[in-house]
Protein backbone atom coordinates (compact mmCIF):
# COMPACT_ATOMS: atom_id res chain seq x y z
CA UNK A 1 0.00 0.00 0.00
CA UNK A 2 0.88 3.66 -0.79
CA UNK A 3 0.99 5.56 2.85
CA UNK A 4 0.37 8.68 1.34
CA UNK A 5 -2.73 7.51 -0.29
CA UNK A 6 -3.68 5.36 2.71
CA UNK A 7 -3.34 8.81 5.18
CA UNK A 8 -5.55 10.61 2.48
CA UNK A 9 -8.31 8.11 2.89
CA UNK A 10 -8.27 7.98 6.82
CA UNK A 11 -8.11 11.59 6.98
CA UNK A 12 -10.75 12.37 4.10
CA UNK A 13 -12.98 9.71 6.25
CA UNK A 14 -12.18 10.59 9.83
CA UNK A 15 -10.08 13.12 9.72
CA UNK A 16 -9.97 17.57 9.88
CA UNK A 17 -8.11 19.71 7.94
CA UNK A 18 -6.63 23.00 10.11
CA UNK A 19 -8.38 26.26 7.77
CA UNK A 20 -7.23 29.09 10.08
CA UNK A 21 -4.25 29.76 12.06
CA UNK A 22 -1.27 26.75 10.98
CA UNK A 23 -1.35 23.57 9.18
CA UNK A 24 -2.35 21.19 11.84
CA UNK A 25 -3.83 17.74 10.27
CA UNK A 26 -5.97 15.76 12.88
CA UNK A 27 -7.50 12.35 12.95
CA UNK A 28 -10.49 11.51 15.36
CA UNK A 29 -11.35 8.03 16.36
CA UNK A 30 -11.99 6.24 19.69
CA UNK A 31 -10.16 3.34 18.47
CA UNK A 32 -6.96 3.48 20.17
CA UNK A 33 -5.26 0.52 18.65
CA UNK A 34 -5.67 1.87 14.75
CA UNK A 35 -4.05 5.28 15.99
CA UNK A 36 -1.06 4.06 17.60
CA UNK A 37 -0.26 0.74 14.52
CA UNK A 38 -1.73 2.89 11.59
CA UNK A 39 -2.42 6.30 11.87
CA UNK A 40 0.89 7.48 14.28
CA UNK A 41 3.21 5.65 11.79
CA UNK A 42 1.49 7.28 9.19
CA UNK A 43 1.87 10.53 10.12
CA UNK A 44 5.91 10.13 10.88
CA UNK A 45 6.25 8.72 7.40
CA UNK A 46 5.51 11.47 5.94
CA UNK A 47 6.16 14.34 7.89
CA UNK A 48 9.10 13.23 9.80
CA UNK A 49 7.02 14.80 12.76
CA UNK A 50 5.68 12.83 15.73
CA UNK A 51 2.38 13.44 16.39
CA UNK A 52 0.50 14.67 19.65
CA UNK A 53 -2.30 12.67 21.28
CA UNK A 54 -5.23 13.88 23.62
CA UNK A 55 -8.74 12.49 24.57
CA UNK A 56 -11.92 14.31 24.72
CA UNK A 57 -14.68 13.08 26.46
CA UNK A 58 -18.10 13.15 25.55
CA UNK A 59 -21.24 13.15 28.01
CA UNK A 60 -22.86 11.01 24.48
CA UNK A 61 -20.04 8.45 24.18
CA UNK A 62 -16.97 7.08 25.21
CA UNK A 63 -15.26 10.26 23.79
CA UNK A 64 -12.82 10.35 21.28
CA UNK A 65 -8.66 10.08 20.62
CA UNK A 66 -7.63 13.13 18.52
CA UNK A 67 -4.39 12.56 17.10
CA UNK A 68 -2.83 15.61 15.51
CA UNK A 69 0.50 16.66 13.48
CA UNK A 70 1.43 20.12 11.80
CA UNK A 71 3.06 20.31 9.02
CA UNK A 72 2.65 22.58 5.86
CA UNK A 73 3.97 20.46 3.46
CA UNK A 74 1.64 17.35 4.30
CA UNK A 75 -1.49 19.79 4.62
CA UNK A 76 -0.92 21.47 0.92
CA UNK A 77 -0.86 17.84 -0.55
CA UNK A 78 -4.04 16.83 1.30
CA UNK A 79 -5.70 20.06 0.34
CA UNK A 80 -4.54 20.45 -3.69
CA UNK A 81 -3.93 16.85 -4.71
CA UNK A 82 -6.55 14.61 -2.65
CA UNK A 83 -9.40 17.57 -2.77
CA UNK A 84 -9.46 17.58 1.12
CA UNK A 85 -10.83 20.99 1.99
CA UNK A 86 -9.50 22.65 5.34
CA UNK A 87 -12.29 22.85 7.74
CA UNK A 88 -16.22 21.27 7.28
CA UNK A 89 -15.88 18.59 4.52
CA UNK A 90 -18.45 16.58 4.26
CA UNK A 91 -19.97 17.69 1.68
CA UNK A 92 -17.65 19.66 -0.01
CA UNK A 93 -14.80 16.93 0.01
CA UNK A 94 -14.25 15.44 -4.19
CA UNK A 95 -12.82 12.60 -5.37
CA UNK A 96 -9.17 12.68 -5.94
CA UNK A 97 -6.74 12.66 -8.89
CA UNK A 98 -5.01 9.76 -8.60
CA UNK A 99 -4.47 7.59 -11.85
CA UNK A 100 -3.43 4.29 -10.99
CA UNK A 101 -5.77 1.55 -9.40
CA UNK A 102 -3.66 0.71 -7.13
CA UNK A 103 -3.46 4.32 -6.02
CA UNK A 104 -7.52 4.31 -5.60
CA UNK A 105 -7.87 1.25 -3.75
CA UNK A 106 -5.17 2.46 -1.33
CA UNK A 107 -7.40 5.58 -0.59
CA UNK A 108 -10.27 3.25 -0.67
CA UNK A 109 -8.98 1.26 2.10
CA UNK A 110 -7.66 4.39 3.76
CA UNK A 111 -11.33 5.42 3.78
CA UNK A 112 -12.95 2.08 5.65
CA UNK A 113 -10.75 2.12 7.60
CA UNK A 114 -10.90 5.49 9.09
CA UNK A 115 -15.08 5.51 8.48
CA UNK A 116 -16.50 2.05 6.89
CA UNK A 117 -18.37 -0.74 8.84
CA UNK A 118 -18.10 -4.46 8.51
CA UNK A 119 -21.13 -5.66 10.12
CA UNK A 120 -23.70 -8.76 9.23
CA UNK A 121 -26.88 -9.15 8.67
CA UNK A 122 -27.99 -12.93 9.64
CA UNK A 123 -24.18 -13.77 9.85
CA UNK A 124 -23.58 -12.76 6.01
CA UNK A 125 -20.98 -10.38 5.91
CA UNK A 126 -21.45 -7.13 4.80
CA UNK A 127 -18.96 -3.97 4.06
CA UNK A 128 -20.45 -0.51 4.31
CA UNK A 129 -19.05 3.17 3.74
CA UNK A 130 -21.79 6.06 5.22
CA UNK A 131 -20.98 9.67 3.49
CA UNK A 132 -23.07 12.80 3.22
CA UNK A 133 -21.62 13.38 -0.49
CA UNK A 134 -23.06 11.60 -3.14
CA UNK A 135 -19.69 12.20 -5.37
CA UNK A 136 -17.33 10.37 -3.19
CA UNK A 137 -19.96 7.53 -2.89
CA UNK A 138 -20.28 6.93 -6.47
CA UNK A 139 -16.70 7.49 -6.64
CA UNK A 140 -15.86 4.57 -4.63
CA UNK A 141 -18.32 2.02 -6.63
CA UNK A 142 -16.35 3.08 -9.83
CA UNK A 143 -12.96 2.04 -7.65
CA UNK A 144 -14.90 -1.35 -6.91
CA UNK A 145 -16.00 -1.93 -10.15
CA UNK A 146 -12.19 -1.54 -11.39
CA UNK A 147 -11.66 -4.41 -9.12
CA UNK A 148 -14.65 -6.98 -10.48
CA UNK A 149 -16.50 -5.60 -6.84
CA UNK A 150 -19.92 -4.95 -7.29
CA UNK A 151 -21.93 -2.75 -4.45
CA UNK A 152 -25.05 -0.81 -4.41
CA UNK A 153 -25.68 2.93 -3.57
CA UNK A 154 -28.53 4.09 -1.84
CA UNK A 155 -30.35 6.95 0.57
CA UNK A 156 -30.13 5.96 4.39
CA UNK A 157 -33.94 5.99 5.41
CA UNK A 158 -33.47 9.23 7.17
CA UNK A 159 -32.46 10.94 3.76
CA UNK A 160 -29.12 12.67 5.10
CA UNK A 161 -26.26 10.19 4.66
CA UNK A 162 -25.70 7.88 1.30
CA UNK A 163 -24.70 3.99 2.16
CA UNK A 164 -22.46 2.28 -0.42
CA UNK A 165 -22.71 -1.49 0.71
CA UNK A 166 -21.10 -4.80 -0.68
CA UNK A 167 -23.75 -7.49 0.28
CA UNK A 168 -23.85 -9.86 -2.14
CA UNK A 169 -22.06 -12.96 -1.55
CA UNK A 170 -19.16 -13.32 -4.41
CA UNK A 171 -18.79 -9.37 -4.11
CA UNK A 172 -17.72 -10.01 -0.22
CA UNK A 173 -15.65 -13.05 -0.91
CA UNK A 174 -13.80 -10.88 -3.75
CA UNK A 175 -13.21 -7.80 -1.09
CA UNK A 176 -11.90 -10.25 1.42
CA UNK A 177 -9.56 -11.70 -0.81
CA UNK A 178 -8.21 -8.70 -2.49
CA UNK A 179 -8.46 -5.99 0.23
CA UNK A 180 -6.73 -6.30 3.80
CA UNK A 181 -8.52 -3.40 5.57
CA UNK A 182 -5.80 -1.14 7.54
CA UNK A 183 -7.65 -1.46 10.93
CA UNK A 184 -6.58 -4.07 12.97
CA UNK A 185 -9.78 -4.28 14.92
CA UNK A 186 -12.05 -4.43 11.82
CA UNK A 187 -10.31 -6.85 10.07
CA UNK A 188 -10.34 -9.19 13.23
CA UNK A 189 -14.21 -9.04 13.22
CA UNK A 190 -14.39 -9.30 9.12
CA UNK A 191 -12.06 -12.58 9.57
CA UNK A 192 -14.55 -14.11 12.04
CA UNK A 193 -17.59 -13.27 10.11
CA UNK A 194 -16.35 -14.79 6.96
CA UNK A 195 -15.41 -17.90 9.06
CA UNK A 196 -18.57 -17.87 10.66
CA UNK A 197 -20.29 -17.69 7.70
CA UNK A 198 -18.07 -20.13 5.62
CA UNK A 199 -16.65 -22.95 7.69
CA UNK A 200 -14.31 -23.74 5.08
CA UNK A 201 -13.12 -20.49 4.93
CA UNK A 202 -9.50 -21.43 4.72
CA UNK A 203 -9.27 -22.23 1.22
CA UNK A 204 -9.92 -18.24 0.47
CA UNK A 205 -8.03 -16.61 3.34
CA UNK A 206 -6.97 -13.54 2.99
CA UNK A 207 -3.49 -13.38 2.17
CA UNK A 208 -3.01 -9.88 1.49
CA UNK A 209 -0.70 -7.96 3.24
CA UNK A 210 -0.20 -4.08 3.67
CA UNK A 211 3.46 -3.42 2.47
CA UNK A 212 4.09 0.82 3.56
CA UNK A 213 5.76 1.62 6.04
CA UNK A 214 7.50 -1.14 8.38
CA UNK A 215 6.03 0.36 11.14
CA UNK A 216 2.39 0.40 10.32
CA UNK A 217 1.74 -3.15 11.53
CA UNK A 218 -1.41 -5.03 11.35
Amino acid sequence: MSDLDLLAGIVGSDGHIQKLGGYSVYVINKDLEFLERIVIPLFIANTKKTPKISFISSGFSDGKYVVRVASRDLWKTLVEQYNIPAGAKSKTIKPPQLFSIKNRKDYLCGWIAGDGSVTHDRMRAKVEIWSKNQEMIMWFKDVLREMDIESTCFLEKNKTEFILRIGRKEDVLKFYKTIQIPHPEKQRKFDILIKKWIPDSSAIQNGVTVSVSSDVML
